[in-house]
C-alpha cells in the first residue's frame, strides 16, 4: 500500500478534523492532508489545482451541513467541474446525520463511495485508504 494520498477532509467541525488528523498519524501515513471549514473554499482549491496541473484529491471526507457551501451543493458543482477527469476523487459522505433521506440522497451521486456516520474509525480509515490501491 503506498503511504502517500492527496486528501481533502471538508467538515466545518474542527473536532473532527483533529481527531482525523491524529488517525492519520497513528496510521504512520505521508499522505498530503488538507481541510477546509466549507465546501465552497476546498472547491475554489480544487479549482486552483485544475488550472496549476495539480491532481485531484483521491480521496475526500465531506460533511453534508457546512455553512457557506453544504456537501450537497460541493458535490453538484464539484460534478460539473470535474466531469471530464480521468481521475476522480473517490469521497466518502462523513455525517453525524443519520437520517435516512440523508443516505438515500448520498446513493444517487454515483462519486460516493460511502456514508459514514461519525466518529471514523482508524480502522474504517485504513480499510478506505487500502480500498485506493485496488
Amino acid at each position: 500500500m503506498k503511504d502517500k494520498a492527496r486528501i481533502y477532509i471538508i467538515d466545518d467541525d474542527e473536532i473532527f478534523q483533529f481527531i482525523t488528523r491524529k488517525s492519520f498519524e497513528r496510521l504512520d501515513r505521508k499522505d498530503e492532508l488538507f481541510f477546509f471549514l466549507n465546501g465552497e473554499d476546498a472547491l475554489r482549491s480544487i479549482k486552483d489545482s485544475i488550472a496549476s496541473g495539480i491532481e485531484l484529491p483521491e480521496l475526500i471526507f465531506l460533511d453534508i451541513n457546512m455553512p457557506i457551501m453544504d456537501g450537497w451543493d460541493f458535490l453538484t458543482e464539484l460534478q460539473v467541474l470535474i466531469d471530464s477527469a480521468v481521475n476522480k476523487p473517490n469521497i466518502y459522505m462523513v455525517s453525524s446525520s443519520i437520517d435516512d433521506k440523508d443516505l438515500i440522497k448520498s446513493k444517487k451521486y454515483s462519486m460516493i463511495k460511502d456514508y459514514i456516520v461519525k466518529p471514523i474509525k482508524d480502522v474504517h480509515i485504513k480499510e478506505i485508504l487500502t480500498s485506493l490501491e485496488a
